[in-house]
């Protein structure tokens, strides 16, 4: 039985498994939400699941998730709520899982000028657990965010799922260390969701292909218990389905207290001028003419802790299904992508937290 109620509950099911003698892997399916679960209900792996539907965290981002799961807490105590978040310590507009500042090509350019210590709302996760822990990963993700994110657990990289899950069962075989937790975490499926789309061809490839080579690559971890969960799902978006604020409205940048918006395309905040807050959501409302939701962003949290308090933009806007918002000045991603995440509609809230059966 999965006791879990949201996805911000998931490493404190961990921990209870864990307590109770029980030896956990976690998959982290990237992008692969609910509603692409059930589009694939056929395949033998998901026949196989105990599956508790969940409802993603706000916003509903890799970002806001990740950190989760790496240090066992919800997104109001971690901070780290968006792709492009503000770094107080440097007073600007970053992306904390590439360590990099926003619209930076290179990775990792913020060495030498933040510690990356800066970004660890505390220890981790697997520091907590004081047990024997894996970290399974693409190769390709290493960097100083994991660095500080993984303290604590042996860090496997990988390139081929399978190779990842494999990896695993040998870990967990192996007589000289007693592993109790390890986190699998994959992302193909959201970079395929973001460059078809997820009602693509593409899209559905990626899916099945990630499923085949899990649920060919399962075997050794019979005995152990395994989980899988997603962070959010995907909605489908063009780049001419796109509204730029500035161009809306050209007087907006003059309000904005950061030039860049933080956020992502499906979920855009802006740092305003106290003064003029008001007066952006007001504008920006009629001018978006029903074509997104603007609202105070401190309305879309629960709680909000200091860490998140101190990052959290102003102003959110929030683009009703298939379309995107952003700032010409900045524009990035939102002139490719044809899959997106990160506001409220259904398709990128929806997840769920699943137990491979024996």
């Amino acid at each position: 039985m999965l006791a879990v109620k949201s996805f911000a509950e998931i490493p404190a099911e961990v921990r209870r498994r864990v307590a109770a003698g029980e030896r956990v892997v976690l998959i982290l399916l990237d992008a692969f939400g609910l509603e692409f679960l059930e589009r694939h209900r056929d395949h033998p792996l998901i026949q196989r699941l105990d599956v508790i539907p969940l409802t993603s965290q706000f916003p509903s981002t890799t970002t806001a998730h990740v950190p989760s799961v790496h240090f066992g807490m919800p997104v109001h105590e971690h901070g780290l709520y968006e792709w492009n978040i503000l770094e107080p310590a440097l007073g600007e507009i970053i992306c904390p899982l590439r360590f990099n500042p926003t619209g930076a090509e290179e990775e990792g350019t913020l060495v030498g000028r933040l510690e990356p210590s800066v970004l660890s709302p505390g220890p981790t996760f697997y520091e907590s657990l004081a047990v024997p822990c894996i970290v399974a990963q693409p190769s390709r993700l290493a960097g100083s965010f994991t660095a500080v994110a993984t303290r604590g657990a042996q860090v496997i990289g990988f390139r081929r799922l399978r190779e990842g899950v494999r990896a695993l069962g040998e870990a967990f075989a192996a007589p000289v260390r007693d592993h109790r937790y390890a986190l699998l975490y994959w992302d193909l499926i959201d970079r395929a969701g973001h460059d078809y789309g997820p009602g693509s061809p593409e899209f559905a490839v990626a899916c099945r292909r990630s499923l085949d080579e899990l649920w060919e690559a399962s075997q050794p971890l019979r005995g152990v218990t395994v989980l899988i969960t997603a962070d959010h799902g995907q909605v489908d978006v063009a780049p001419d389905r796109v509204d730029y604020l500035d161009d809306l409205w050209p007087e907006l940048p003059t309000l904005l207290s950061q030039r860049r918006p933080a956020g992502s395309s499906r979920d855009v905040f802006l740092h305003v001028h106290a003064q003029h807050v008001v007066t952006v959501i007001h504008e920006l409302s009629g001018r978006l003419d029903g074509r997104a939701e603007v609202r105070p962003a401190r309305e879309l949290f629960e709680r909000i802790g200091p860490r998140l308090n101190a990052r959290l933009g102003d102003v959110a806007v929030l683009p009703v299904t298939g379309r995107q918002a952003w700032l010409r000045s900045a524009a990035a991603n939102e002139q490719r992508f044809r899959g997106q995440h990160g506001g409220l509609q259904e398709a990128e809230t929806s997840t769920y937290l699943a137990r491979l059966t024996d």
